[in-house]
């Protein structure tokens, strides 16, 4: 599956949907190959039902402003690119005032996939990895 973005962009911004323990919400987030991990609104994941005050762990988060402790958070399914991840772990944090978007898709949630951006066409695709034998079909 792949999503169309516009090459001209300052971002590439895909939808993911999140299951909540309450609803599910689709977050609208930046795809960030230099974010290491999942990053969404603690505003929104509050909203769908997740308590921020158990978190299954703590992270320090790295910006251009500095260290941020932030909250780890267990969601039970997250949706992107036309691929699932299961039990998937988040931090919640809001992004800063002037951002457009609710959260970061992070290298986290590409790993083991085959991620492919297409500036000439504006397509952006995830796809699994193909095994050795798969190329002889």
């Amino acid at each position: 599956m792949s999503e169309s973005f516009s090459p001209d962009a300052l971002s590439i911004r895909v939808q993911v949907r999140i299951v909540g323990p309450r609803r599910h919400h689709d977050f609208m987030c930046v795809l960030d190959t230099g974010a290491a991990r999942t990053v969404l609104s603690a505003t929104l994941l509050r909203t769908i039902g997740f308590d921020l005050a158990h978190p299954v762990g703590r992270a320090n988060l790295r910006s251009a402003t500095g260290l941020a402790p932030v909250p780890l958070v267990s969601v039970g399914a997250v949706a992107a690119l036309g691929r699932v991840r299961t039990d998937f772990v988040v931090a919640a944090h809001n992004l800063p005032p002037g951002v457009s978007a609710d959260g970061l898709l992070g290298l986290d949630f590409f790993r083991g996939l085959v991620l492919k951006l297409d500036f000439a066409r504006g397509r952006v695709s995830l796809t699994a990895r193909r095994r050795w034998w798969q190329f002889w079909k």
